[in-house]
């Protein structure tokens, strides 16, 4: 993977954090002491993750912290579906954090294709 597309890979979850901070300032005040710090780490986990795994050489330490960015954008995903009435967001507002996360989830996945991270065998646990 090029460094242009690792810079575009780390910009675009960048652009989620901020879409995530500015969404959730709307939300109610009852909101804002859990629902709200909660959605914020979730991204800014991804956005951790996804600069971790860009700039990692070896690939094990890589793969891993670009699985955890995709699962974390997962969560983020999921909280936002469910939350949606309660924090009386738009369509319009979900349908762009959706948008964000296809977008960073699409470069993820081909920066995870590119690690050539091969688990050969299952950890054994019981030795």
């Amino acid at each position: 993977m090029s460094s242009w597309n690792m810079l575009r890979t780390v910009k675009s979850a960048s652009e989620l954090v901020t879409s995530v901070s500015r969404l959730t300032r709307r939300f109610p005040a009852e909101e804002q002491y859990v629902m709200v710090p909660m959605l914020r780490d979730i991204a800014l986990t991804i956005l951790e993750n996804t600069a971790l795994g860009m700039a990692r050489l070896e690939h094990g330490s890589r793969y891993i912290a670009l699985a955890n960015a995709i699962a974390s954008l997962n969560e983020l995903i999921s909280r936002f579906t469910l939350i949606k009435a309660i924090a009386d967001l738009s369509d319009e507002d979900l349908k762009d954090v959706k948008l964000k996360c296809d977008v960073l989830r699409h470069q993820l996945d081909v920066a995870v294709k590119n690690t050539e991270f091969v688990i050969t065998e299952p950890p054994n646990r019981y030795e």
